[in-house]
């Protein structure tokens, strides 16, 4: 059997450990603000964009397992079928922690205050292992949890927030396996942290699927810089680039014939990064965007202008510091004089940093000038993988690793010195940090922004509300409009929706949706209602399956969809004598008579 080995002593004891997590509680605080005050009303988010569906996924889960049913099918969506939720963007976590509080505000900015101070005590840790400086093992924490990539994402996409188990697993696997040079096979040192390493990886399942595929990249990736003893490579010689300058031609012309012959690459190259994503300071950063950076995010330069997915900045100081340390190395080696030694278990990191920073970009790109495809591009051609579409998020990993490699790095120089040198050096650089990656003050999505309107449908009998505009939205298609607002009302009002707004809709679902014949000439006098007079109505007979599908059905109609065609269309479908209409705060109720 094999025995388990300590694992390196670690710089960062408990108490500094500790210090670091109120740290980073602190700084969640802050850049949350006021968020604090407003902890079981409010959530960070846009108005109207993606956040809202995570306060839906807490409230939904706990629904259905509180009803005992199973938390992955919602009956409240695509009502009266419900559909299934596993393959939503549905954050299960989140989920189980609102089983314990109960309160869905509560449960979203308390899941995500753990999993920012989780991801920096776990990272700080992790560099613990091999940077003696406290400091320095705290910038690491604070480069990981509070990277630009994250900072920029939170106010639409909590899943790429949650990021507590990355260092965590790392440090098991690390402890848990044992590699040497030319075998792809680890021995097992530690069966214990093995099944840790895959508990994690369960966790990280049920919290993001881009966080989980980063794990499996860097496990299969750091198993083969061992395998393929890279780091044996002298790259003095010709040869080690002859083979990447092989690699690299061989990876665009199999890309490119992989795509002339009708492969799908599920839309992974128009998704793919630009190199100016890691020089352009993103959208919202407070001291260095500018017009003109903010500008550049909005140009057609991108491919997808504006968006969020497009960030990949790491800020200016890590790999300015992570260059200046490569040019140190190379002049002490070349004036003969001893470099820092890196501990063995470290040293794929930089090629680990290479690759990630590869993932990002398939296609080689600047200001969306380029082409050159890079072996990476080949996962979007591969049926499974290329379900990563957004390869951009792969920087995730990226964030933690050029971080720890330089620390490692620089922490192995300042060691020569006095100790009050390092002190004072990382105090600098984590200031600079800070100032780089603040962002502007978030946008919170309260309480009170419910419409009244909900108020008043919550307290009707019927068991369904329609929302005027009404659709089918999922990751790839849409039919119609849903305001992804309209999943936080539902927390409040309660009532099913026959539309939805999730993560892969089944194609038939689509289908059905849209002929259904009622919805079919609600969705055409939202689209295109000069068109309503060549489409013949709904015959009386679907009018009256439309009422079975949806007995006393309430309607809310938008205020810029009153006294619209589909407001014109709704009226005409309700039965003679039996609804009101009210008009409430700009939105039009037409609700059953008592």
């Amino acid at each position: 059997m094999p025995t388990a080995l300590p694992p390196p002593a670690n710089a960062l004891r408990v108490r500094g450990l500790l210090l670091a997590g109120l740290a980073y509680a602190a700084l969640f605080a802050w850049y949350s603000w006021p968020l604090g005050r407003e902890w079981s009303t409010a959530f960070v988010g846009i108005p109207h964009h993606d956040a809202n569906q995570y306060i839906w996924n807490v409230w939904n889960f706990q629904r259905q397992v509180a009803g005992g049913h199973n938390p992955f099918f919602t009956p409240m969506l695509l009502f009266p079928a419900g559909t299934g939720l596993w393959l939503h963007t549905y954050t299960p976590v989140l989920g189980a922690l609102n089983l314990l509080l109960r309160q869905e505000f509560w449960a979203v900015n308390a899941g995500l205050l753990l999993s920012f101070v989780l991801s920096g005590m776990g990272a700080a840790r992790l560099a613990g292992r091999w940077v003696r400086q406290p400091l320095l093992c705290g910038l690491v924490g604070y480069a990981f949890a509070f990277s630009p990539y994250k900072l920029a994402h939170w106010p639409e996409h909590y899943h790429l927030l949650l990021t507590a188990t990355v260092p965590f697993y790392i440090m098991a696997y690390l402890d848990g396996l044992a590699f040497r040079p030319g075998r792809w096979r680890p021995r097992v040192r530690s069966a214990g942290q093995v099944g840790w390493a895959a508990a994690l990886l369960l966790i990280t399942l049920f919290s993001d699927y881009y966080t989980l595929a980063g794990l499996a990249y860097f496990s299969v990736g750091y198993a083969a810089w061992w395998g393929l003893r890279l780091g044996e490579t002298n790259w003095r010689h010709w040869q080690p680039w002859a083979v990447v300058g092989v690699v690299l031609v061989l990876g665009h012309f199999v890309s490119r014939g992989l795509g002339r012959v009708g492969l799908s690459d599920n839309a992974g190259f128009w998704w793919g990064g630009d190199l100016a994503g890691y020089l352009v300071p993103p959208l919202g950063n407070r001291w260095l965007a500018t017009a003109a950076t903010d500008a550049l995010w909005r140009s057609p330069h991108f491919y997808t202008p504006g968006s969020v997915e497009n960030v990949l900045f790491l800020g200016y100081l890590l790999p300015l510091l992570a260059l200046v340390l490569a040019v140190v190395a190379w002049r002490a080696r070349r004036a003969g004089a001893p470099a820092p030694r890196r501990p063995a278990e470290t040293r794929p990191f930089w090629a680990l940093a290479m690759l990630f920073a590869l993932l990002t970009m398939p296609e080689l790109r600047l200001l969306g000038h380029g082409g050159l495809r890079l072996p990476t591009s080949l996962v979007h051609y591969v049926p499974f993988l290329n379900n990563i579409r957004c390869p951009t998020r792969h920087v995730l990993l990226l964030s933690l690793l050029l971080p720890l490699a330089t620390c490692i790095g620089l922490d192995g120089w300042l060691r020569r010195g006095p100790t009050g040198r390092g002190w004072a050096l990382a105090a600098v650089l984590a200031a600079l940090l800070f100032f780089e990656f603040q962002p502007d003050a978030y946008p919170l999505i309260r309480l009170a922004d419910v419409p009244a309107a909900y108020g008043v449908a919550a307290a009707q009998p019927g068991p369904v509300v329609f929302p005027i505009p009404l659709g089918l939205i999922d990751g790839y298609r849409s039919v119609g409009v849903l305001d992804a607002a309209e999943l936080f009302y539902q927390t409040r009002h309660g009532k099913a929706m026959p539309g939805a707004y999730i993560s892969r809709v089944p194609a038939a679902t689509f289908a059905a949706f849209a002929h259904e014949p009622v919805l079919a000439r609600l969705l055409l006098a939202q689209r295109r209602p000069d068109s309503l007079a060549l489409a013949p109505p709904p015959t009386p007979a679907q009018v009256e399956a439309f009422w079975h599908r949806y007995p006393a059905a309430t309607f809310v109609v938008h205020p810029e969809f009153c006294n619209q065609p589909v407001h014109r269309v709704v009226r005409s479908l309700l039965p003679p004598g039996t609804y009101q209409e009210q008009l409430v705060q700009g939105y039009a109720v037409l609700r059953p008579k008592p």
